[in-house]
This record gives C-alpha cells, structure tokens and sequence, in this order.
C-alpha cells in the first residue's frame, strides 16, 4: 500500500485537521464565487473574464493533480499537503492585492484580468496537491468496507467549507466590504498550513509504493478498463458544476434583476442552502442509506439534474434557494459515488495516483465548460446553461444505470455495509 496506513488507531484528531484543512479551501473557493463577478463588474471586466480566470487555473489543476497525487505515492501525503496549502495562502493573498489595487482604479481591465488570472495559476499549479494527498491519505486508513463512506465524511468538509464560506462572505461583504472574505480567506489558508505542518502525523512509505508510484503509472490507471469509466463520470460531473456555478452569480443578477452587490449577497446566501444540503447528504444520508458507488452517481445524477431544471424555470429567490439546495444534495450523492467507485477500483499501492486522477477529473470539466456555458448565457439566453446541465444530468443517470463498464471487478458486490441499488 501506499503508506504504512491499515493501523486501526488513527487517532481521531487526525481527521478533524484534515477536515479543518479541506474546510479551509471550500471557505475559499465558495468565496470567490461569491465574490469575483460583482469585482469584474465595478472594474470594467467583461463577465467573460471571470469564467477564463477559473478556466486558466483549471487547465494547470487538471494537468499538476495526478503528477501531485503520484508523489504523495513516494513523498509522503503530508508534504504535499502542507505545500498545497501553502501554495494556496500565497495565490489568495496575492490575488487579494491584486483586486484591491484594481477597485481603485490603478489598472486597465486587461492588466487586472491578466494579474488575477496570474494569481490564481499559482493555486492551478501548486494548490492541487492538496486534495489528492488528503484522499489519499484516507484511503490509506481505512479498509474497503468503509472507504467511500469515510472518504465522503473527510471530504464533506470541502461542502462544510462551501456552506461557511458564502454565509462568512455576506456578512463581510454587508459591514467590512468586498474583499473582506478574500483577506480572511488568506489568514485561514496560512494558518491550516501551518497547522497541517506541525500536527499532522506523518506515515512510512513502503518500498512496494515508490515502484508503483513510477510515471507511467498514472496513464496506466487512467486508461484502466476498471478505472476510465469512473472518470469519465467524473469529467461530466465536473463539467456541469463548473457551468453551474459559474454562471449562477449571473443569473441572480439578471434574473432577479438586482445590484452587483445585492447580487452577490443573495448568491451567497443561496451556495449556503446547497453547501448545507451536500453536507446532510455526505454526512447523514450516506451512512444511512448504505448505497453503492453506482447507486449514488444515479440517484445523484437525478436529483442534481431536477435542481438545474428548477434553476432554469425558478424566477424568485426562494425558488431558486430550494434549487441551489437540490442542487447540493445531488452532487454530495454523486460525488464521493465517483470517487469511491474509483478508489475501489485500484490497489491499496496506486491510492495517490488515482486520488490525483479524481481530483484531476473533478477539475477538467473547469477546462472548456465555463466558456460554453458563457457563451450559451449570453447568446441564447439566461436559462440555457441549466437546460442543457439537466440533460446531461439525467442522461449520466441512465448510464450510471444502465451501464456495464462500471461493475469492474470490486465493484461487483458491495461491500457489507454498502448493498447496491
């Protein structure tokens, strides 16, 4: 196995910093969604901009995670958790200056894109260690009864972060102003690297681990029959949520027809209702349910895809809370479905590098997506965007239901506390 992990008595403290630290980057992230289209808009960019910087940033995320998850084969998980995060502080503080200095007016629209797109390369590049290292280092504790359900509650913390993250976000944005967040979200990234450097345990490496962790390891995995399903799950997932949420900020702008900044707080709002939703569903209702990898992406799939129908015919903001809400509570199904589906798929030695392929997967539909999805926004219409994600949504749950590619070999029978569909 990767890492000297099947020890039973991982101590509990363990999981809550690797929560903290996962919280930390969903506070962030959910931040920034809240926070970037009012910027661009009392600055002069154009909407298009905001998509590109996200799209910039997850080219580099997509292409560093697997290299990332490969290393935390033969380096350990926890230096590339700790310079994750601190890769992560260094790209929000910088990109914090930066918008500062351009709601002021010292920078052409053109300098400030290119300045903050700079910025948050730096978390494309250096900031994608973290992830794949801490679901690993998950996978490592656990034995495969109980790793998706313990992969889902770890990772829900990203969801509890995305739910903090846009209810902090208004309140700072209503009394401190708009880049309130981002400056509390830099002091939270350097004090989770911090933390992570000096308390979280460190774990051997075993030899057979530095074999598996050879370059042409990762195109191995990702081109495995038992592997390339799960991930291409993935990428589709991804894909609808970055058309989504990066579209959503907008859609409460126009289709409630108010201010960048109110705008911006009844989003916030909004993310909050489907971040709590996500953790309910990866904290509570998984455990209970007891479904498979595949019943998850199914059932997932379709209650996602009824949040972006809501979505595209909502036109209040209570319907449009409940739909953000759906919306929420699918992908925590969907989610940690696809990504134990593809931990199950490998041995214990190859966890890191499917960890990096996931979170590579989770990031690629950030690729090319948001463009498509901003182009359907403003040459169609509004509504669009969420159509078409509903589409794609229930389709991907009749794969998920229909198809044979995802029963490899461990996904055959579910394990005893995990009966399928």
């Amino acid at each position: 196995m990767a890492e000297n992990s099947h020890s039973p008595h991982v101590p509990k403290q363990t999981y809550r910093l690797l929560f903290a630290c996962l919280a930390i980057v969903g506070i962030g992230n959910s931040m920034l969604f809240a926070v970037l289209p009012p910027i661009a808009r009392e600055t002069g960019m154009p909407d298009w901009s905001v998509s590109a910087i996200f799209t910039l940033s997850a080219v580099l995320w997509v292409l560093t995670s697997p290299v990332w998850g490969r290393l935390s084969d033969s380096k350990g998980r926890k230096p590339m958790i700790v310079m994750g995060l601190s890769a992560y502080a260094l790209s929000t503080g910088s990109f914090t200056l930066i918008a500062a200095i351009g709601l002021m007016d010292h920078f052409h629209w053109l300098t400030l894109f290119l300045s903050l797109a700079t910025a948050r390369l730096i978390f494309g590049a250096f900031g994608s260690a973290t992830n794949p290292a801490a679901q690993a280092y998950v996978a490592d504790t656990t034995t495969p009864e109980i790793r998706t359900r313990e992969i889902a509650a770890v990772t829900s913390a990203f969801a509890f972060g995305s739910a903090a993250g846009p209810a902090l976000a208004a309140g700072m944005i209503a009394n401190m102003g708009l880049l309130a967040p981002l400056f509390a979200t830099t002091t939270l990234a350097i004090i989770g690297a911090l933390s992570a450097r000096f308390f979280l345990p460190s774990i051997d490496i075993t030899p057979s681990a530095k074999r598996s962790a050879a370059p042409s390891s990762v195109w191995r995995l990702a081109l495995n029959p038992s592997v390339r399903p799960w991930l291409m799950f993935g990428v589709a997932l991804s894909a609808v949520t970055a058309v989504m949420f990066q579209q959503v900020s907008f859609y409460f702008i126009d289709r409630l027809g108010v201010s960048p900044r109110e705008g911006a707080t009844l989003t916030a709002v909004a993310l909050a209702l489907g971040a709590m939703a996500q953790i309910i569903a990866q904290l509570v209702l998984i455990p209970r349910l007891s479904l498979s990898p595949r019943g998850l992406i199914v059932w997932g799939c379709i209650v996602t895809g009824s949040g972006a129908a809501l979505t595209a015919f909502g036109d209040s903001f209570g319907t449009l809370s409940v739909a953000q809400a759906l919306v929420g509570l699918g992908f925590g199904l969907a989610r940690p479905g696809f990504t134990g589906g593809a931990s199950l798929a490998v041995s214990q030695d190859d966890q890191g590098s499917v960890a990096g392929l996931v979170v590579a997967a989770n990031g690629a539909g950030f690729v090319v997506a948001p463009i498509f999805g901003a182009g359907l926004y403003a040459l169609v219409s509004h509504q669009a965007p969420f159509v078409l994600c509903a589409l794609v949504l229930f389709l991907l749950a009749v794969y998920g239901l229909t198809s044979k590619h995802l029963v490899g070999a461990p996904m055959e029978e579910s394990p005893p506390d995990q009966p399928g569909v």
